[in-house]
């Protein structure tokens, strides 16, 4: 109780102070009292400080926040050191992701998806909302609970008894899910990472209910969350394509050197599915695949039959390649042989990936 009093009269300190000349009252104070909430955090949790993690994590956000209602507040974005997935923003544009939330997500999508999310708390000033139906006392117990998933601190501050944090999560954080697409749509990012994100804490709550979430635990049920957001990609006319944000049947293409001639392979998931002396073939191919795999394909629609030239690999009805005695010269195979080896290839990382995805969302 003493730390708590001695930290609300820092507060009131600094919301008092003189403002800078020509300054926005409203949004000076708000910015202010946002960093003075972020300094007090990080006073008290680690910062992640490794480069690569700290420039990916300000390299997304600044792309979401420019795309944003608010895009001149001094938006910062930051990883602290701990161990629930978690995310969570303050007043004035301080945002910050846990750890494990990194870990959890995907892809670069899905974290953009997270940092919208918090964005828009702090573009419509939800926080303060929150401070205004509480006070600044309850709202830095908030904070701490949820960062820490101490039910003790938010019962200690009346939230679950006051119904608080239902009021802000129903509420609110329908706004914060649906504008978050608003935001993405403007971005390099695709907005079907709010649904993929949402689907796997979906997976997560029906599979998984021991394995704590983080601040999501507290928010409306993911299965309403999954609904809205559908709907909402839907009626922007947004494809819901899924790959790309939940990161899988990662179709890529690399030149390698055999017997000193240059090589092209096509790799899913990093395994090699195909070589071809024509690297410029195989990025044809390549690009066939990835449209082939938009379609979330089993196994079974990998097929494979005699063609003009050759032996053709399909996939559903789409020609994927064209298997020539040539290719199969470089292969040391047959053509027939060399097409079915490529055909079983495909077939078993698709299976793969699936058999991956059900187990690890």
């Amino acid at each position: 109780m003493r730390r708590t009093l001695v930290w609300v009269l820092i507060l009131a300190a600094l919301l008092t102070a003189p403002l800078p000349a020509g300054a926005a009252q409203g949004d000076e104070q708000e910015i202010r009292l946002g960093r003075a909430y972020a300094r007090q955090l990080e006073a008290r949790y680690k910062l992640v400080t490794d480069k690569a993690v700290t420039e990916r994590v300000a390299r997304v956000g600044a792309e979401v926040a420019a795309a944003s209602d608010r895009p001149d507040l001094p938006y910062t974005f930051k990883v602290i050191d701990v161990d629930f997935a978690n995310a969570l923003s303050l007043p004035g544009g301080f945002v910050y992701l846990t750890k494990a939330m990194l870990t959890f997500i995907r892809s670069d999508h899905e974290l953009a998806a997270i940092l919208a999310h918090e964005v828009v708390h702090a573009a419509h000033r939800h926080q303060l909302e929150m401070i205004r139906r509480s006070n600044q006392a309850t709202f830095w117990t908030l904070i701490i609970a949820l960062v820490t998933r101490d039910p003790n601190a938010a019962l200690g501050a009346q939230l679950i008894g006051t119904g608080l944090l239902s009021g802000y999560t129903r509420e609110l954080e329908r706004d914060a899910d649906l504008t978050s697409i608003a935001y993405l749509v403007k971005t390099t990012y695709t907005p079907v990472a709010a649904l993929t994100l949402m689907e796997r804490l979906l997976r997560e709550e029906q599979w998984r209910p021991k394995v704590n979430l983080g601040i999501y635990r507290d928010h409306p049920n993911a299965e309403e969350r999954v609904a809205y957001i559908e709907e909402e990609l839907s009626r922007r006319g947004v494809q819901i394509v899924r790959r790309a944000a939940a990161n899988y049947l990662r179709v890529g293409t690399r030149a390698v050197a055999d017997q000193g001639r240059q090589i092209g392979e096509l790799l899913v998931n990093d395994t090699v599915v195909l070589r071809l002396a024509d690297l410029d073939r195989v990025q044809a191919v390549a690009a066939r695949v990835d449209r082939f795999f938009n379609v979330d394909p089993q196994p079974f629609e990998v097929t494979s039959r005699a063609v003009d030239g050759g032996f053709g690999i399909f996939g559903g009805g789409l020609l994927l390649a064209t298997i020539t005695p040539a290719d199969a010269a470089l292969l040391s195979s047959t053509v027939t042989d060399a097409a079915l080896t490529i055909q079983a290839r495909l077939r078993w990382v698709i299976e793969q990936d699936i058999r991956s995805r059900r187990f690890n969302g």
